[in-house]
């Protein structure tokens, strides 16, 4: 149990990092302004702090069939949460809300299979 603890630590500060990373890209492509860049990044990183225990530790233990349907439930409460929290929080569209949470997580979720298997 504790390297699982471990490994989730270590996922939440990736995830955090590469999250927050592609959100300040978006922003700086769509030439937020500074103050919305500041909070979206913000929205992104307690997004993702808010979602990942959720993945890591409540959705594995509802799901008493497959690994793989665990995954995908979990993977899109984080990305619909997260594109909530962009809208409401963020301020921003619904369109950017919904693409940023979807490039954000899925980045951090295959960056994160690629370097750590």
């Amino acid at each position: 149990m504790l390297i699982y603890v471990h490994q989730f630590l270590n996922a939440l500060v990736f995830s955090a990092l590469v999250e927050g990373a592609v959100v300040l890209l978006l922003c700086l492509l769509l030439r937020k302004g500074r103050q919305t860049i500041l909070a979206t990044i913000s929205v992104a990183v307690f997004g993702t702090m808010g979602t990942i225990p959720y993945v890591w530790f409540v959705f594995p233990t509802i799901f008493w069939y497959s690994a793989n349907t665990a995954l995908y439930t979990a993977e899109g409460f984080a990305f619909v949460a997260e594109a909530l929290l962009y809208r409401f929080v963020g301020k921003l569209s619904m369109r950017q809300a919904f693409l940023f949470s979807l490039l954000a997580n899925a980045a951090s979720y295959f960056l994160g299979r690629v370097l750590f298997g």
